[in-house]
């Protein structure tokens, strides 16, 4: 009965048996609604903006009396954005961190990821080829620093989905009345286990029923809440309970044991996949050797000292007849 009020209302709290229909409904909408906002809104912006621009080459056309080349028309279009691609690894960042911290609160978050995805890409192809110019290619050996923030997103969502399923699940608590209160194994009289007992005279005073005589029941002087506390008539009325504590360490080990099992599959997978595979890394070495056995065959022949170069096709050729000797 101890709530918190804010001016004089009691604030907004979770239901008793936690927030995580609340943390559904939310992902629900950021997978759902959001995206597909985001997608209509890509597509919309950069129409809207070539629309005001081809009206002023129209007028162009019809004041000269002559048609713009086509190269011409195309310089009218929307330009990449000045980040390049920036707000594409930023969607998708954060779209693998919903998908990946609470998907145990939304198991359904990776099938929407999947199929915004699909239609993301056919959306963003459409808009580099018919309303951007052309975009400047640059090189790039990977995707840079945001393999990092994904490899912590990851770390984060396995701490987060352990604690999600240890904290606002009945899992754990029913494993541990299962193999450690019940004398047959089993969950009955686990309702009666995790309720505890209140006493409706301890309410406060803005959070006290106007009337707590009933129709069914007469006057109700005790209700059940969910948690393990003592009762009120105890010496510690409202403590908790030994058998809380011992919920609260089998939590606490799960969390320890999913994340390490989580840790060790992940290690064990790129393990067996590694990113580069053995056979591409040995023709690496190979190439990088010949490569190396080539130029110092050139610098024998040809010594820089003396004024005199070895062309890249020479070098070329006497890489390609090692390659062909060590065969």
């Amino acid at each position: 009965g101890n709530y918190n009020h804010a001016a004089g209302q009691r604030q907004e709290e979770c239901d008793p048996a936690g927030c995580l229909i609340e943390l559904c409904i939310q992902l629900a909408i950021v997978m759902v609604g959001k995206q597909t906002f985001n997608n209509t809104q890509e597509i919309i912006l950069p129409k809207l903006m070539n629309w005001f621009k081809s009206r002023k080459v129209k007028e162009l056309e019809e004041k000269k009396k002559e048609k713009v080349a086509c190269w011409e028309k195309d310089y009218t279009m929307e330009s990449t954005p000045n980040l390049g691609l920036f707000d594409e690894y930023l969607e998708m960042v954060i779209q693998y961190g919903f998908v990946t911290i609470f998907v145990a609160a939304f198991p359904l978050a990776p099938l929407f990821a999947l199929l915004n995805n699909v239609i993301e890409i056919r959306l963003d192809a459409y808009k580099f080829i018919t309303q951007w110019r052309r975009p400047l290619a640059l090189r790039a050996q990977d995707i840079g620093v945001w393999f990092g923030i994904l490899q912590g997103i990851s770390e984060v969502a396995i701490l987060s989905n352990a604690l999600i399923i240890a904290f606002t699940s009945d899992f754990i608590p029913k494993l541990v009345y299962t193999y450690a209160y019940s004398k047959n194994e089993n969950l009955n009289g686990y309702v009666n286990f995790s309720l505890s007992i209140f006493n409706v005279s301890d309410f406060e005073t803005e959070s006290m029923p106007s009337d707590n005589n009933s129709t069914e029941f007469g006057v109700v002087k005790e209700c059940r809440y969910r948690d393990f506390r003592q009762p009120p008539n105890s010496t510690d009325p409202y403590a908790f309970t030994v058998e809380y504590w011992h919920i609260l360490t089998a939590r606490l080990a799960f969390i320890i044991f999913f994340v390490l099992a989580v840790q060790f599959s992940i290690w064990a997978i790129s393990y067996i996949v590694p990113d580069v595979p053995k056979a591409v890394k040995l023709q690496m070495l190979r190439e990088k050797y010949l490569a190396t056995e080539a130029f110092l065959e050139a610098e024998q022949l040809h010594p820089v000292g003396r004024g005199v170069s070895v062309s890249n096709g020479e070098a070329r050729n006497r890489q390609t007849s090692s390659r062909k000797n060590s065969k």
